[in-house]
Formats: C-alpha cells, sequence, structure tokens
C-alpha cells in the first residue's frame, strides 16, 4: 500500500499561529518604523525646499532699493527693485550733480559706481510709495545713465531736471534694476518669481509680462509682512511665512528679514 503524505491539523494550526506572530512583530515593529523614516524624509525635503525659497527672498530684500519693499493687501505678494550698485555723488566740488535744472554729467566722490549694463537706471532718494518725486515705482526719482556697463567715475544722464528735495544726505545714487515680485499662489500651491515686467505706480499682482519661474511647489499657506518703523529710524522688518505640504506632512518656516531704508 502507498504511504499517505500530508499536514496533520496540529502542523496547519502551528504554521497559523507562528505566520500569526510574525505578522504581529512586523505591524509592531517594523512598519511605524518604516512610516517614521518616510515622513522624516518627506519633511527634510519639504523643508530643503522651503529654506531655498526663503533664503532667495531674503537676498534679494538685502540688495533692495530703501523704501521700494511693498506687500499687496492680500498679502500673497512681495514686490521690491534689485539694486546692483551704489555711490555718492559729488555735491560740493568737481563736476557736481544739480537738481532743479538740467544737468548732462556728475562726478563720483569715492569708488566708481557699478553699471550693469548699458542704460541703466538710477535712483536718488527714494522714500516710497505717497511721497511726491520720490517714488522710484513711478520713475519720479529715476533717471538713465547713458554709460556703457562697467565701473564709471562721471556718470552722463539725460531726462528732466532731478526734483531739488531729492538732494540730501547722504547723497546717495543707486544703479536699479527692473522690479521683482514674489507672489504665492495657494490654488496651484506654488511660489513664483517675477522679474522683467517693468515699473508699475500700483503694485501688480500678479505682474502682467515678463518672466518667471517656480521656486517652491506644494505651498498649503502662505504670507508676506511688512512692517516699516518710524521714518527717523530709516529700517524695516520683511516676514515671510511658508507652509509646504505633501503626503499628509506639512513644514512650516517663518523667517525675517531687517531692510536698511536709510535713502
Amino acid at each position: 500500500m502507498r504511504a499517505e503524505r500530508g499536514f496533520t491539523l496540529i502542523e496547519s494550526v502551528m504554521v497559523i499561529a507562528i505566520t500569526g506572530v510574525v505578522i504581529t512583530v512586523v505591524s509592531v515593529f517594523i512598519v511605524p518604523a518604516t512610516t517614521a523614516y518616510f515622513a522624516s524624509a518627506a519633511r527634510a525635503q519639504l523643508g530643503d525646499q522651503a529654506d531655498t525659497a526663503l533664503r532667495r527672498i531674503a537676498r534679494d530684500l538685502s540688495l533692495a532699493l530703501p523704501n521700494s519693499a511693498r506687500v499687496s493687501a492680500s498679502a500673497l505678494s512681495l514686490e521690491l527693485i534689485p539694486v546692483s550698485g551704489a555711490a555718492r555723488y559729488a555735491n560740493e566740488s568737481g563736476d557736481t550733480l544739480m537738481f532743479g535744472a538740467a544737468d548732462a554729467s556728475f562726478d563720483i566722490v569715492g569708488p566708481p559706481l557699478r553699471l550693469s549694463r548699458a542704460s541703466q537706471q538710477l535712483a536718488w532718494y527714494n522714500l516710497g510709495a505717497g511721497i511726491p518725486d520720490a517714488d522710484a515705482y513711478t520713475l519720479g526719482n529715476v533717471r538713465t545713465a547713458n554709460n556703457a556697463a562697467g565701473n564709471a567715475s562721471s556718470i552722463g544722464i539725460g531726462g528732466a531736471p532731478l526734483p531739488n528735495a531729492l538732494q540730501a544726505p547722504p547723497f546717495r545714487v543707486y544703479a536699479i534694476e527692473p522690479p521683482v515680485s514674489y507672489r504665492c499662489d495657494l490654488s496651484a500651491g506654488t511660489l513664483t518669481r517675477y522679474t522683467g515686467y517693468g515699473f508699475n505706480a500700483a503694485q501688480p499682482d500678479p505682474p502682467a509680462g515678463g518672466s518667471s519661474a517656480v521656486l517652491a511647489r506644494k505651498v498649503s499657506a502662505c504670507r508676506f509682512g511688512y512692517d516699516p518703523a518710524a521714518v527717523a529710524a530709516r529700517y524695516a522688518l520683511v516676514s515671510v511665512q511658508l507652509t509646504l505640504t505633501d503626503q499628509g506632512e506639512s513644514v512650516t518656516l517663518h523667517h525675517a528679514v531687517h531692510v536698511d531704508n536709510l535713502p
């Protein structure tokens, strides 16, 4: 007779019991650790993206024209005017800069003024929005240099005479670039940097024209703040709050940037 082979009931029960113990060990000890690892990796990636975006914003703010930072009513957009060079203009000797009258050229005192391009736009004594003849966004205190790109010790300018109100210490002239905007779109979950759209008296939200680049994605919350101190203090604080969310994980970073508004 052929011998019968197979599992006994006791053996089957033992296999089921051992399998249950293994599954229990995996679910209790291994799954939480694996889940925590992936969650930690997701948070680290979100934090790195947010930190990179905030550092870019802070770098632009540190090079912004005094009193040019402004925040939209929605608190989702920040605009500023970058500065590529600054110097003191001659106001006592040499080829001095004339105010209130036509002047074709003036000298730079001390280190030369760095011009990043030909036909560089220059700004004087910027005091910001609402100040007649001293708001760079309206171009009231902005003129165009006739120089080529490079370091210049003598500047040629054109346009209407500069208002007398702009002649004030510390007698500085700024080489400025077109405005830059940072804008959060919560519906699209993006933080975007806009450039090359030109000067606007009212803050555009969002800017039209120019070019744009996405700095961060998966943005679930965002807020810009601008807290100016008294005019005599000549400083302000720009605050940025950015929250990124992915796979159920969220990272919120806060950053504050001191802005020097001494014109």
